[in-house]
């Protein structure tokens, strides 16, 4: 196939450009690079550095190439920035109207798009499926969510044929990526324990067994591996991608002690805005829907994740 990846010199999108291009397909990468390197990108990859709000510039690479599929992960994706910028984040709906315009311009009849599960908001359940009310309770979700409603109307009105991949927490390694702007969780405890400085908890009172937000962690192998899966299926709508499981903060803290060795301090501080208490995926539909079955371990993607920073052999 020859496929377009939105996103493709970041943390997720390297990973699946690698994979694509180790299979057979042609690709083409579109990135600002703003959080991300040339330096993961496959070399056998085509790559275009722009912002997917200069239509005129995408317009180009459609121009220079020809898709049978875009995947779609470029986004700005830190939640606590969102609720402080909101002008940045609404790139994310504005690049994307682009592109499903420039696909529809130039018969490009299928998308994957990188999805979160921030769509639900505040979760009242043990776990989530996909027919569970969405509700964003912070902007970065929001703009996951409009999208998601705006390819549900390109569909209808232009048979644009999407699978929107709502993914949990991301976590673990392939490629020996470094975020050098770490926002998730996985690297900033790394950085703490290099730079000997507290690991900071926010909010200890939350309605959980031991008071601290509980997420769902896949591996970033697994997660790549649906897309590939995606690529082949009939499905239209939207998928949870998660391993099913949740672990509390406090609990995965404990992991990277026991897997580090390193007994490293907690501070604890306030709740921030916009984090919901907890949320576990329900991966069935994308089990039926994709044959897709996560692998990795919570403790796979800590030893992975500490290796790259030579914390571990």
């Amino acid at each position: 196939m020859k496929i377009l990846v939105t996103g493709g010199a970041g943390y997720i999108g390297s990973v699946c450009v690698s994979e694509l291009v180790k299979q057979g397909h042609k690709v083409a990468v579109v990135d600002n690079l703003s959080n991300s390197s040339k330096d993961y990108l496959n070399e056998n990859s085509k790559f275009y550095e722009l912002n997917l709000i200069d239509k005129d510039k995408l317009r180009v690479v459609f121009e220079e190439n020809s898709f049978d599929v875009v995947i779609h992960f470029a986004s700005y994706k830190a939640v606590n920035e969102s609720m402080s910028d909101a002008s940045k984040y609404s790139e994310n709906i504005v690049g994307s109207i682009n592109l499903f315009d420039l696909m529809h311009e130039f018969s490009v009849n299928k998308i994957i798009f990188s999805s979160s599960a921030a769509v639900y908001g505040d979760v009242d359940a043990d776990i989530v499926d996909e027919s569970y009310p969405v509700s964003a309770v912070n902007y970065y979700g929001f703009t996951k969510l409009k999208i998601e409603e705006i390819l549900e109307w390109y569909h209808k009105i232009y048979d644009l044929d999407y699978i929107a991949l709502r993914y949990f927490n991301v976590a673990g390694d392939v490629l020996s990526y470094v975020d050098k702007n770490a926002k998730n969780v996985f690297p900033i405890i790394v950085n703490s324990i290099i730079s000997n400085s507290s690991f900071k908890i926010f909010g200890t009172d939350y309605a959980t067994p031991d008071g601290t937000c509980i997420r769902d962690y896949v591996h970033v192998s697994d997660l790549v591996n649906a897309h590939i899966l995606a690529l082949e299926s009939n499905y239209v709508g939207v998928l949870n991608l998660g391993s099913g499981h949740g672990f509390s903060v406090k609990e995965l803290v404990e992991v990277f002690k026991r897997l580090s060795g390193v007994d490293f301090d907690i501070e604890l501080a306030p709740r921030r805005e916009g984090d919901p208490a907890k949320i576990v995926a329900s991966n069935k539909l994308a089990k039926e829907k994709l044959s897709w079955v996560p692998v990795k371990s919570l403790d796979d993607m800590v030893e992975s994740t500490l290796r790259v920073y030579s914390l571990k052999p």
